[in-house]
């Protein structure tokens, strides 16, 4: 299983817990939000990182948005081999020394993509 994988599951169980409908669906427009996010701070982080003038287009931001929403949501709402049961037999494969680093490292993944990109958001806006 893959890293997102888990964290699909874990934002799965989330929203489960709420007795949301949509929980399955809602999970993996977040898996897509997270990896369009990491696109676009890697491509602002390569762009300082050249000392180019750091804009991103709108299409750019579009357009990644809705490939990984697309591509996520037929992963895990189509795909058999990545249901929330496969994923779930494979988290409790694991041992809990191993269930318990994964779970850490999701945390601190999702603290830092947030406050990464929303971080380098407010630095070329103050910088403009």
């Amino acid at each position: 299983m893959l890293f997102f994988d888990y964290l699909h599951y874990f934002i799965f169980k989330f929203y489960s817990g709420y007795r949301e409908k949509g929980a399955l669906s809602s999970s993996a427009g977040i898996i897509g939000g997270f990896q369009t996010i990491n696109v676009l701070t890697g491509v602002i982080l390569f762009m300082l990182a050249t000392k180019q003038k750091v804009f991103l287009e709108t299409w750019l931001v579009i357009s990644s948005l809705i490939l990984f929403q697309v591509t996520t949501y037929i992963r895990y709402i189509y795909k058999e081999n990545h249901s929330i049961a496969a994923i779930e037999k494979a988290w409790l494969n694991k041992t809990e020394a191993n269930r318990n680093m994964t779970r850490n490292l999701l945390v601190v993944y999702g603290v830092v993509s947030v406050l990464g990109f929303l971080g380098l958001a407010l630095y070329l806006g103050i910088r403009r």
